[in-house]
């Protein structure tokens, strides 16, 4: 009899085939500019950071690799992107097909209803959604590269397709030096792709739902007889929307305040750039890791609220790093409901089970727990500063791709550690959330009740 395999494990094999097919790849001559192999730790890094969507690089993307290893970089960036909604989303079906993702999903409302998943109309709505958004992405950058920058037709396309891939899959990559630096003063490509990142963090079943509505709105607009469609939308979708506007917002905030005057960052841009620049560096901790001013020319407080947006990312099914926002949230509502004394956790009209909140508990343990090993790690092999040392940490775990400088001057043995930072970081929590919510195990027996001291 064959042994089926736990999805838990699945995920992860498919992950690291990816990586090791990315790692040959980038490791051969042909994908190098100067036509020399790359090392293994480099390529194994690369290859890592592509397929985990997360940005970080050891070396120049511009100049270290031609167009073909810039073609291999988006691929493994789309195929990586794609599998972690595409299975992010199904695991949310068939952990429970009584409970959606998200109340009404068109494609899968009668398959649900039914205890299943009509998991091929599942998968093929997501690449539709994410194929929309990438060409609407793309056509912005297009046109503004050509037309503005003067760019060859070749260029513009292939440039407008690289960052259109990389904003909406969260990756963080881009095929110059200084990043978007360059583009600091330029809200034609500054908006277009911190909207873009902004809506791939969201995740598929907010985007769904959204979707859903408009579609709905628009059939009663015009006199269609549409059927029902719930008011309110689903929790899950409240969290992540309600969550993520107020975490721009005080971002925003955040950096702009501290980094307002700066004549090393947002000091010589005009009122307009300033902002646009600030919401631009308040959105991309938590998702996509690109960025427009020079993170190491920021003040040290301006890293500490980075830290923290990285920490929560952005929301499940997404290709946000962090713990993401619904766990953030989750763990918000229970220490609240402790301090007031509460039996049951509550989130506007709706009770939490407690199997939820042991996985989210679980999920910030161990991804704090991995964080703070491998800082302590580089503390004692290496020289460079805690607060540094922090914030690379925190990009590889939480899979941002923001750097301080510390990722392009470390060993080789600091590479292969950040790789399996960024792997565990981006597999790790998802891979996890699996594990806990498909395991059941009754017991048959109680232990005696007893309460140590806390606090």
């Amino acid at each position: 009899m064959k042994r089926k395999i736990h999805p838990s494990r699945l995920v992860v094999l498919a992950f690291l085939g990816v990586v090791a097919i990315g790692t040959a790849l980038l490791s051969m001559p042909f994908v190098v500019a100067d036509g020399k192999p790359t090392s293994f730790s480099d390529a194994l890094f690369t290859a890592t950071s592509a397929v985990t969507v997360t940005g970080l690089a050891t070396l120049d993307t511009q100049t270290h690799w031609n167009v073909y290893g810039h073609w291999v970089i988006a691929l493994l960036i789309q195929i990586g992107g794609f599998g972690i909604v595409g299975f992010a989303t199904l695991l949310g079906y068939l952990i429970d097909g009584r409970v959606s993702v998200h109340n009404r999903l068109s494609a899968t409302t009668e398959a649900s209803a039914a205890g299943g998943v009509d998991v091929k109309r599942l998968i093929l709505s997501i690449v539709k959604m994410t194929l929309f958004f990438e060409l609407l992405l793309f056509v912005f950058l297009f046109v503004r590269f050509m037309v503005e920058y003067d760019y060859s037709l070749t260029k513009s396309l292939g440039h407008g397709a690289f960052h259109a891939i990389s904003a909406f899959n969260n990756a963080g990559f881009a095929l110059y030096s200084d990043s978007l630096m360059s583009f600091a003063r330029d809200g034609w490509i500054i908006v277009p792709i911190f909207v873009g990142a902004f809506m791939g963090s969201l995740g598929f079943p907010v985007l769904s739902e959204a979707w859903d509505r408009i579609k709905h709105k628009t059939r009663l607009l015009f006199g269609r007889n549409v059927g029902f469609m719930p008011m309110q939308w689903s929790l899950n979708s409240r969290i992540i929307l309600w969550s993520s506007l107020v975490l721009v917002v005080l971002g925003t905030v955040y950096v702009g305040l501290l980094e307002w005057n700066n004549p090393k960052t947002l000091g010589p841009l005009d009122p307009l750039n300033k902002l646009l620049d600030s919401i631009f560096a308040a959105i991309m901790p938590r998702t996509a890791g690109f960025n427009a001013q020079d993170i190491t020319a920021m003040h040290p407080s301006t890293w500490l609220g980075m830290d923290l947006l990285m920490f929560i990312g952005g929301g499940s099914a997404s290709t946000a790093g962090g713990i993401k926002i619904g766990t953030a949230v989750v763990l918000a509502y229970i220490v609240f409901t402790e301090i007031r004394g509460e039996t049951a956790v509550n989130i506007g009209n709706r009770r939490l089970p407690r199997s939820i909140q042991r996985q989210a508990l679980t999920i910030v343990g161990l991804t704090a727990t991995l964080a703070a090993v491998a800082i302590l790690i580089l503390r004692w092999t290496t020289q460079y500063s805690l607060d540094k040392i922090i914030f690379d940490v925190l990009s590889a775990v939480c899979t941002v791709g923001l750097s301080t400088g510390v990722t392009m001057d470390m060993p080789d043995w600091s590479e292969v550690m950040f790789s399996i930072l960024m792997f565990v970081g981006r597999v790790g929590p998802v891979s996890m959330a699996t594990a806990l919510a498909l395991r059941k195990i009754k017991r048959h027996f109680e232990y005696p009740r007893e309460r140590p001291l806390i606090g």
